[in-house]
């Protein structure tokens, strides 16, 4: 299994591959976002794409999940936040995955990686805090 980020310049070519499974995630805020704005704030570099892949019979990969990060500057610190992530067998890839996103979270002097995800997630992320639960409440106008 590997992780890998998506040079801008290779979103297009695999955007039908990613597109699938990104949705998977993104499709849960549609009112917000959806994954033609992802894909477009991608290529703007606000988000860089990731894969989690291996390869399998005559070197064809395949794309287990697919992650989006992105730096978040606080008034008073720094995160590498993890926006959307969507794909399966997380228990099997997440120790692969969070050594190199701490790294690059360090490099870009983060004081702190931010994921935003389903409840689910802490029977993998034990030494995580859960700090908030989002609750909300739609308005009409």
């Amino acid at each position: 299994m590997k992780f890998l980020p998506i040079p801008k310049d290779s979103i297009e070519s695999l955007w039908e591959h990613i597109e699938p499974i990104l949705n998977k995630a993104v499709s849960l805020t549609p009112e917000r976002i959806d994954t033609a704005n992802v894909k477009q704030d991608a290529l703007k570099g606000g988000y860089l794409l990731w894969i989690v892949y291996e390869e399998i019979k005559e070197n064809q990969p395949v794309i287990i999940a697919v992650i989006t990060t992105r730096l978040i500057e606080y008034p008073k610190t720094k995160a590498l936040a993890m926006d959307f992530v969507a794909g399966s067998r997380m228990k099997e890839w997440l120790p692969i995955v969070m050594p190199i996103l701490e790294d690059i979270a360090k490099t870009n002097h983060c004081t702190h990686l931010e994921a935003y995800g389903r409840r689910a997630w802490s029977k993998y992320l034990k030494d995580w805090d859960q700090r908030h639960i989002q609750y909300e409440k739609r308005i009409d106008l």
